[in-house]
């Protein structure tokens, strides 16, 4: 069984927090988040875990093998290198980190550290998408020459990163898998549809 630690109880946190405690193969050890309410509420509803505002005592538990990051983008670089380098499995919710740079460091980092380093592209394992993946996998619908995103709900409207670190990390992620390739060439066309 794996020991299981989630950093950031918050918006999507809450959720993973949720479906961790749900698995049969893992254990959650821990929610650690900074908000003293949203402690009290994962303290009251996961009476199994240890709540806590410091990172730092998930991070020292040998009990903790995996450790999720469910914390604001800004900050996804900060937490995942800590977990790494506490010689922790990480997954972290998209986008990975806010740079490229910051985030081929976390993966050459994992890699040194002999630990598995994952991004919670979720939308890959999304029946609809797995269908798109075997029609073209098997021929149906011939030979894909053009893939286009629209986005037909907007979501929450995010302050502390745009739109295409909040949107474009599923549509870019579930490309890959349709393809089994990276891109080549990307464009992109938009239009402010919120005022201030």
């Amino acid at each position: 069984m794996v020991g299981v630690a989630v950093i950031g109880a918050g918006n999507w946190g809450k959720n993973l927090v949720r479906n961790f405690a749900a698995l049969s193969d893992a254990q959650l050890k821990y929610v650690c988040d900074l908000g003293e309410q949203v402690r009290a509420a994962m303290a009251a509803q996961y009476p199994q875990a240890e709540v806590v505002g410091d990172l730092a005592v998930p991070l020292a538990d040998p009990a903790v093998q995996a450790v999720v990051v469910a914390v604001d983008a800004p900050i996804h670089h900060k937490i995942a290198k800590a977990a790494i380098e506490a010689g922790k499995h990480t997954y972290v919710e998209k986008p990975l980190t806010l740079s490229s740079a910051e985030s081929k460091e976390l993966v050459d980092l994992a890699e040194a550290k002999g630990v598995k380093l994952m991004v919670g592209h979720l939308l890959v394992y999304h029946p609809a998408v797995n269908y798109m993946k075997s029609v073209i996998t098997d021929g149906t619908v011939g030979n894909p020459l053009y893939l286009y995103f629209q986005r037909v709900n907007l979501g929450i409207v995010r302050q502390k990163e745009n739109a295409w670190w909040s949107l474009a990390p599923h549509d870019v992620s579930v490309a890959c898998y349709l393809f089994d390739a990276e891109p080549v060439t990307v464009s992109a066309s938009g239009q402010a549809y919120l005022q201030e």
